[in-house]
């Protein structure tokens, strides 16, 4: 009997039950607020509508519609134009099929096999489609107005959508319709560790062949987040097995000729800034002494480096004087790295633009070391090769 009850479990876990990520605690309380003040949107906008009250709503479908609106609005089956041609080409369909087929039967069957064809057509495949032919089909055999039936859809289409949209946005991490901008400010897209980029993403969905419930943004994002977990997980050396030495630096106050002379007397296209505790308050780069030296009125850009370097004699001065002037902060989005951070944190600091050097602190925040793109590249390689030679091996 236990056999029986183990084998029932294991065909039940395979076949019966989809393997599809839980939706969190937080994430199913925001759907159902969602979907409340959705759907009682949904109504007054119904309310205020011109529409006889047989025509106001087709429940079955608009009750599935409202699921996929506001459980999962990032859905390509929740789009717009997927949920206007999803439902409105079925109820055409339908009262069609209802109209001229006299066997209910046959006409039920036609009217959602011929929905699922144009749907598929036009890309607005919906599933509450399926039922509102059923309910379209129904309508025609009972000899109720096709315009007035259809125009009803209309409304209810109109009124569910302006629900979602009210709704959605008002939900922090999501936006409706996707293909809408994002409220926070964008970011620069983030480099994939296995350079992997959309088009090839689109590529691969095409040569699938078969509808998936995911947009393409929201499948680059989840590629995005498994290579860095892949990455964290393979790699296992922390920033301070890797990082180099600080063995020079500045602090807020050194003179900008000061500190153009250290860098070009060792090759360096980065410093460490530092306060008196050796805690590090900025980063300095050659950029950084670019971006004032910048050629204006036909000057050129020797003069302009020249006259940056160059002490001002008095206490007014038009320019920048010291390092703690023109270095990268904490504020403008410096950020460093614990000894014990693994080196996926270094790598995906360092891909961001405008910041040429990670350092590296101790627990108590001083300065222990930076690691550089240099440094992070040859880490990269050797960890490959590494792995090519384990791979011939075994």
């Amino acid at each position: 009997m236990e056999t029986i009850r183990l084998a029932l479990l294991r065909f039940s876990r395979r076949y019966l039950f989809a393997d599809a990520a839980p939706l969190s605690r937080a994430e199913r309380w925001r759907s159902a607020l969602a979907a409340v003040i959705g759907v009682l949107i949904y109504e007054s906008v119904l309310f205020v509508l011109p529409v006889p009250a047989e025509a106001k709503r087709q429940l079955a479908p608009l009750g599935a519609t409202s699921v996929i609106l506001f459980t999962l609005p990032h859905s390509p089956l929740a789009q717009p134009w997927s949920v206007a041609g999803g439902l409105l080409l079925p109820a055409l369909t339908g009262f069609a099929c209802g109209h001229w087929i006299t066997s209910p039967f046959l006409a039920g069957a036609l009217a959602v096999a011929i929905s699922v064809w144009f749907m598929g057509q036009l890309r607005c495949i919906h599933p509450p489609g399926g039922a509102m032919a059923l309910v379209m089909v129904g309508a025609a055999s009972q000899g109720l107005d096709p315009l007035t039936s259809l125009a009803g859809v209309g409304w209810n289409v109109i009124a569910m959508l302006l629900a979602a949209t009210t709704v959605n946005n008002l939900i922090s991490g999501r936006r409706y319709p996707l293909c809408s901008p994002a409220v926070s400010t964008p970011k620069a897209p983030e480099r994939n560790p296995a350079g992997i980029r959309q088009p090839d993403l689109a590529a691969a969905l095409e040569e699938i062949d078969a509808y998936l419930d995911i947009s393409e943004e929201d499948l680059t994002q989840v590629f995005q987040r498994a290579a860095r977990h892949a990455f964290h997980r393979h790699v296992l050396l922390t920033c301070g097995d890797v990082m180099g030495p600080a063995a020079h630096r500045v602090d807020f106050a050194t003179e900008l000729n000061e500190a153009w002379r250290l860098m070009n007397r060792h090759a360096l296209s980065v410093l460490p800034v530092v306060d008196r505790a050796e805690r590090v308050i900025g980063l300095l780069t050659l950029e950084d002494f670019l971006r004032h030296v910048e050629p204006d009125n036909g000057q050129r850009i020797g003069d302009n480096v020249r006259r940056l370097l160059r002490p001002t004699p008095g206490p007014h001065t038009d320019k920048p004087e010291v390092v703690g002037q023109i270095m990268h902060t904490p504020r403008s989005g410096l950020r460093t790295a614990s000894l014990s951070d693994g080196i996926a944190v270094a790598a995906d600091i360092l891909g961001q633009k405008g910041q040429g050097a990670l350092p590296v602190v101790d627990e108590d925040g001083r300065l222990a070391g930076l690691i550089t793109p240099t440094t992070m590249t040859a880490v990269l390689f050797q960890h490959e090769a590494l792995d090519y030679v384990r791979g011939d091996q075994t």
